[in-house]
């Protein structure tokens, strides 16, 4: 019902949460106290019995916003690398079962070799005790430990959908 100068209620459904959530975690040219923000948010989310479909989504979203190997975006608008590693450490205490968990903490800690975006060694060795703990893929221990370039299934779950033919992010 409209009440005089006030807007109708909308409510999204859970296919609508979940793709807000991924647009979101896509815009890589947002500032990082805007990232800070919806990763503050997300984390809060993560806490409460969403749908399957939408606990992805948010965990893509917050993998893609503190990802410390942007796909597109330029290096200076990471969020820094307090705000990744307290990310990663409140994502691991949460201990999420889901796939998508895993990939989100690998965002997260992926080793890079600068200085600049690199969680501390102590934080990424935590990181991949609970890799190793749950059985994530050895190629996840892998770009924590050493670094490296995402593998093709790897990619799809970066980019967010399935890459053009011919199309790889190195």
């Amino acid at each position: 019902t409209n009440v005089k100068g006030r807007w109708p209620t909308f409510q999204f459904g859970a296919h609508e949460t979940a793709e807000v959530w991924r647009l979101l975690g896509s815009l890589e040219l947002l500032p990082p106290a805007t990232k800070l923000e919806l990763g503050q948010m997300l984390l809060e989310l993560l806490h409460r019995n969403a749908a399957p479909n939408v606990r992805e989504a948010q965990f893509f979203a917050l993998g893609r916003l503190g990802a410390r190997v942007p796909v597109y975006g330029p290096l200076n608008d990471l969020v820094p690398i307090e705000t990744a590693q307290d990310w990663a450490a409140k994502l691991i205490t949460l201990d999420p079962k889901e796939e998508k968990a895993a990939f989100a903490i690998v965002q997260l800690a992926r080793l890079t070799g600068d200085r600049y975006r690199d969680l501390p060694a102590d934080v990424r060795q935590t990181v991949l005790q609970w890799l190793t703990h749950r059985g994530a893929p050895d190629h996840y221990v892998h770009l924590v430990r050493e670094g490296g370039h995402l593998e093709s299934q790897e990619q799809r779950i970066a980019f967010g959908e399935s890459l053009p033919r011919g199309l790889r992010i190195e």
